[in-house]
């Protein structure tokens, strides 16, 4: 896998955790509201593109693809601490893959720079 396809994978990654967190974001702020429904979004239709044997052209449709992803309402009630919970996991991982990145930077960064 080669660098950009490597950042490129990490750029999709990160967008699919923040839009989990948006989407649980949602859910916390509606889970007041007695008919509220609570909201999921299927991301199977782009977590192929971050499989071991995927190519640039897989993982940049996935990217462009993101905005189309939209929420759908499950039926189901809005179960608060399932959110919370959601939100605590989307950030997390956001979080290592931006260190991860950070990591990939500081590499290629040291690899022009010719210090070690």
């Amino acid at each position: 896998m080669s660098h950009d396809t490597t950042i490129d994978a990490v750029r999709l990654a990160l967008g699919l955790q923040e839009l989990r967190a948006r989407v649980a974001s949602v859910n916390v702020a509606n889970a007041a509201t007695p008919s509220a429904q609570a909201l999921r979004v299927d991301f199977a239709s782009v977590q192929g593109a971050l499989s071991p044997s995927a190519d640039d052209g897989r993982i940049a449709q996935a990217i462009d693809s993101l905005d189309a992803l939209a929420p759908q309402a499950t039926g189901e009630a809005i179960q608060l601490d399932e959110q919370v919970t959601e939100m605590a996991s989307a950030s997390a991982s956001y979080q290592t893959l931006t260190e991860a990145l950070s990591r990939q930077f500081g590499l290629m960064r040291l690899a022009l720079t010719g210090r070690s």
